[in-house]
């Protein structure tokens, strides 16, 4: 085929049409196209819209294909701006003619403003233009417009963007962005920058590359030093505390993309850093962080998980809602979270580590037993929300590690007056393998430093399921010193010092908790103080006097549970405590102890302990199968007494076995310690060591005490000193539900009394009597005391009791001496009752033996001195009227007598003694009273002593009736049933004169007597008196002798 061109004329009259018409375009677009596109574009907007917008006219060079559009303003309505610019210059490539796309060599953008106004419906000030440009219908394009920009830049940009609901605003300025080489062409790729900084303080930084269709773009965003603060009318309705403060930064890699429906975005090399973080609620600051980091973290949207590689923090403190905390009750120097994994799709969270260091923990616990720190985390925590029905699995966790390093913690109880304190200077806690996995077990090691001395190891594991813990746990000298306010509170004591260790094996369980090992309080020492209770506490002083020490109190056989304790050894090492009797007489034990607001009530009998209920839980239980004493010491002092005493039991070393508070198992006890220099005491026997007034049998053992010791004692009750003498006693005492019964036993050796000491509560006692009695040849004193009372008494005293029994028996020797004396050798002898006949100054056999152990009494007792008084009585009289009444009628009858010789009796029925009677009578009282007497006798006694029989005559009746008398009816009426010659006798007995002298001859010539049987017996001379004769009362006829016993001279 041949190719025929166009002729020349052809070709110059189509070059002459396309210039004409080129130059037609040159000039429209030159001259009308600007005023065609300023007038229809504020048509279209205003009709459109019904917004305004005003413009300057454009510029556009056909040449260049350069579009200029200077000074745009687009307003609302209500003429509320939307958006300006200062000028846009639009370069557009004649490429656009072939690549079916509009390419943009370049777009600039200069000083723009936008206003972005949240309204309060939710609205963006835009929206209803953006609604309005839409249109009704119509259908969103299924792609991109097609286009390439080349290059954008946008200058000294701002956007003014306000929150109505929030009360929020602020200004985003200076903003520049530059982009290079977006399109929406295919394999279009291009580079972008925006730069902005905002009346927030931060500065923006974004950058990147990529394509716009599909979406795949990459790049870092920055943003620093945004200051939170700022943002605090935006924040304050959505966060349940005030507005955050601080300046906060960020950094990271992005990766963004979509296609086929799908978005994909990744964030990786995240970094984040906060400065002086501050969160504040109603009540006062309630967190403050001075820096926090996180580093390497990383985001994935299409695998849904999130990575950290770790996020610092340093110099925080916690106040929770609690206002006024100074310090905050949280501080926290440093953590640092490592190795964070959040599986979003898997519902999967991982830590490795949590670090927690220099953190400082303060509670205080009110007079109403509440935690602070409890009662502001309740407070701050949302209300509980009723659980949602959620088909979504449960999310799970893990934590490789959490750890504690260089904690401190303090908890403050104002419960108790002074407030105590206790505190941790350091604590390490490490808790590994955390999980959501209740069944899992914790591995928690844990080193704690007391503040004020000591430290807690403990390792094990804790599984939350159960819960269930088992721990090995280690406790060095932990001070015990900030218990002081809760001793304070029951005691007037001061602990000085005193420390607890202990080792073992802890658990919890179903069962409760329990400990297994051993605890030794070390270094004990506890003082008296001064002053008084409750506000004036902190005004006791400490006294210096010690109430109670020990160098040791150990056990390595510990066992403690809710229900029990058992020990099977414990030692008690160095125990010194001590026992006081003030002035006042109050003891030191109970003047110690605070009574708060508790009257004395009226003591009520031992009560036998109540059965246990079926179903009840048994009652706890203390045991400890020995108790081993050694080398303890007790110091006695009793102030009360007029000379103070005090002494000091030592060397103390013993068992007690089977300590039990169960009731009705009594435990063993055996003990023994040095008194002062050279005294023993020893103590053995059994009792119920939880209540010793239910059950006690113990025998109580002091030998060689020094009882120069007691004169406080003697001076106090007896009002004598003591000298010398040793003590020695057996004390022995049971008791049964609250009956005590004692028999004691005493023993003093060459016991000296001395000088005489007043004292108000002495008793004028003769104790150098009542020592002579007790006293044996060797010196000794052996007392037997028995004593018994009520101990559910309130007015029981023991010490009264013993004084009590000590008492008794001197004043037995002082009203009794002879049967005291005569107690103590069998009892059997009545040394007080040896007595003379009436008349007589003979010793009878029976008396001469009483003497005889009189004699070997006095020869027993070598203190002891005998005074004898030669005795009479009336009765002598009588019988000796009676003896030379008798002799006078034997001589009268014929009778042949020695000197003092006596008769016997006389027989009224022997002639010769009625004729001695009768003439005896005669020569005494006449014929006529005989004859009278014998008148009266026959009226009284009618047939009897007729006058015819000669053998009733009495002797000599010469002058029978000399005189002659009438006796009176009385008289007569005596006579009726007597023995008419005893009659007779009787008046010739009366007639007879003994003189006085005679009868102290008598007295005399018994107390020699006397005096003479003791000597022959044994008795000691130089410790025999004879004093002189001295009128008695006689018994039963019989004269008793009067006996004296003293102590002897020494």
């Amino acid at each position: 085929m041949e190719l025929r061109l166009p002729s020349r004329k052809t070709l110059v009259l189509s070059i002459a049409g396309l210039m004409g018409l080129i130059a037609a375009w040159l000039l429209f677009a030159w001259l009308a196209l600007p005023r065609i596109l300023q007038y229809e574009a504020e048509r279209y907007i205003a009709e459109k819209t019904g917004h305004r917008l005003t413009l300057d006219r454009p510029e556009f060079n056909p040449f260049k294909l350069l579009l200029r559009v200077p000074n745009l303003r687009l307003a609302d309505p209500a003429g509320k701006p939307l958006l300006a610019f200062r000028e846009l210059d639009v370069d557009l490539s004649a490429a656009s003619l072939y690549r079916d796309a509009f390419v943009f060599d370049g777009i600039r953008l200069v000083a723009p403003e936008a206003t972005v106004v949240l309204r309060r419906d939710g609205r963006l000030n835009w929206s209803p233009l953006f609604q309005a440009l839409a249109g009704k219908g119509e259908k969103p394009r299924s792609s991109p417009p097609r286009f390439d920009i080349r290059s954008f830049v946008l200058s000294g940009g701002g956007v003014d963007f306000a929150d109505e609901r929030a009360g929020f605003s602020t200004r985003i300025a200076p903003v520049d962005v530059e982009l290079h080489d977006v399109s929406t062409l295919p394999d279009g790729h291009g580079r972008y920058q925006l730069a902005a900084r905002t009346t927030l303080g931060a500065r923006i930084l974004w950058q990147g590359e990529g394509r716009v269709d599909p979406l795949a773009i990459v790049g870092r965003l920055r943003v620093d030093d945004l200051d939170l603060a700022r943002l605090s009318p935006y924040l304050k309705g959505i966060l349940p505390t005030a507005p955050p403060a601080g300046i906060v930064s960020l950094a990271t890699d992005y990766r963004l993309g979509y296609a086929d429906g799908r978005i994909d975005a990744t964030l990786d090399d995240l970094h984040a850093e906060g400065k002086g973080l501050r969160l504040a609620s109603g009540h006062g600051p309630l967190l403050s962080i001075a820096t926090l980091a996180a580093k390497q973290g990383r985001f994935d949207l299409g695998s849904r998980q999130i990575l950290l590689g770790s996020l610092t923090l340093s110099d925080a403190a916690l106040a929770v809602a609690h206002a006024g905390k100074a310090p905050p009750p949280l501080h926290l120097g440093g953590a640092t979270v490592e190795d964070v994994a959040v599986d979003l799709a898997g519902r999967t969270a991982r830590i490795a580590r949590i670090a927690l260091q220099d953190g400082d923990l303060r509670a205080t616990r009110d007079h109403g037993g509440q935690l602070d720190l409890l009662a502001d985390v309740r407070a701050f925590a949302p209300p509980a929300q009723p659980k949602a029905s959620s088909a979504s699995p449960p999310w799970h966790y893990r934590i490789g590690q959490i750890e504690l390093r260089r904690f401190a913690a303090s908890l403050r109880d104002d419960g108790v007056t002074p407030p105590a304190v206790f505190a941790i200077a350091d604590a390490h806690i490490r808790v590994d393998h955390v999980s959501d996995d209740r069944k899992a077990p914790l591995t928690v090691d844990a080193t704690l430093r007391a503040k004020g001395g000591g430290t807690l190891e403990a390792s094990g594991e804790v599984v939350p399921a159960g819960p269930t813990a088992t721990f090995q746990v280690k406790l060095s000298r932990l001070a015990l010193q900030p218990i002081q306010p809760y001793l304070s509170a029951v005691a007037r004591l001061r602990l000085v010092r005193g420390a607890l260790s202990g080792e073992g094996r802890a658990e919890y369980g179903k069962a409760g908790a329990r400990f297994q090992g051993g605890f030794a309080l070390d270094d004990l020492r506890l003082n008296e103080t001064r002053g008084k209770a409750g506000s004036e506490a902190r005004r006791e002083t400490d006294t210096g006097r010690r109430f109670l020490a020990w160098k040791s109190l150990a056990t390595r056989s510990l066992y403690a549970s809710p229900r029990e304790v058992l020990i099977r050894r414990l030692d008690l090492v160095g125990l010194d405590t001590s026992l006081l009797i003030a002035a006042d007489k109050s003891v030191n034990l109970t003047r110690i102890l605070r009574h708060h607001e508790q009257a004395t009530a009226p003591a009520s009998p031992a009560a036998a302990p109540a059965p246990r209920q079926r179903g009840q839980a048994p009652p706890f239980l203390v045991k400890v199968d020995r108790l081993r004493v050694v080398n303890g010491a007790l110091d006695f002092a009793d102030r009360s007494l007029a000379l103070p005493f005090g002494t000091r039991i030592h060397r103390l070393y013993g068992n007690l076995n089977g300590l039990s508070s169960r009731a009705g198992a009594p435990g063993q006890l055996e003990l023994q310690g040095q008194v002062d220099e050279y005294g023993l005491a020893r103590a053995a026997g059994q009792l119920e060591f939880f209540a010793p007034t239910r059950f006690l049998d113990i025998k109580v053992a002091f030998r060689n005490i020094e009882m120069t010791r007691l004169t406080p004692y003697s001076a106090t009750f007896a009002g004598r000193k003591i000298n010398s003498g040793k003590l020695s006693m057996d004390l022995e005492y049971k008791i049964d539900h609250g009956q005590l019964v004692g028999d004691n036993r005493i023993i003093m050796d060459r016991l000296t009394l001395g000088e005489r000491v007043k004292s108000p509560q002495a008793r004028d006692l003769p104790l150098d009597l009542a020592i002579a009695v007790l006293e044996d040849s060797n010196g000794r004193i052996d007392l037997g005391l028995p004593v018994s009372g009520n101990l559910d008494d309130p007015h029981f005293q023991f010490g009264s009791i013993i004084w009590k029994a000590i008492v008794n028996v001197i004043t037995k020797i002082a009203t009794a001496p002879f049967r005291a004396l005569a107690s103590l050798f069998g009892g059997g002898q009545h040394f007080e009752n040896i007595a003379f006949e009436a008349g007589s100054p003979r010793l009878l056999p029976p008396e001469r033996e009483k003497l005889v152990h009189l004699a070997e009494a006095l020869g027993k007792r070598p203190a002891l001195a005998l005074a004898v008084h030669g005795v009479y009585a009336d009765a002598d009289r009588r019988a000796l009227q009676d003896l030379q009444a008798r002799r006078a009628v034997a001589r009268q009858a014929g009778q042949r007598l020695g000197a003092n010789e006596d008769p016997g009796p006389l027989s009224t029925h022997d002639p010769k003694i009625r004729s001695a009677l009768e003439d005896l009578f005669t020569e005494r009282f006449g014929g006529g009273e005989l004859a009278a007497l014998k008148e009266g006798f026959r009226q009284a006694n009618p047939g009897q002593l007729p006058e015819s029989v000669a053998g009733k005559m009495l002797s000599r009746l010469s002058d029978l009736f000399r005189k002659r008398r009438t006796l009176r009816a009385g008289e007569v009426s005596q006579l009726k049933g007597a023995d008419f010659y005893a009659v007779l006798f009787d008046r010739l007995r009366a007639r007879e004169v003994v003189p006085d002298e005679r009868l102290q001859a008598l007295a005399k010539t018994r107390g020699e007597n006397t005096v003479a049987a003791l000597r022959k017996a044994g008795a000691p001379a130089d410790r025999l008196t004879l004093e002189g004769p001295e009128k008695v009362e006689a018994v039963h006829h019989e004269v008793p002798v009067r006996l004296v016993l003293r102590a002897a001279r020494r």
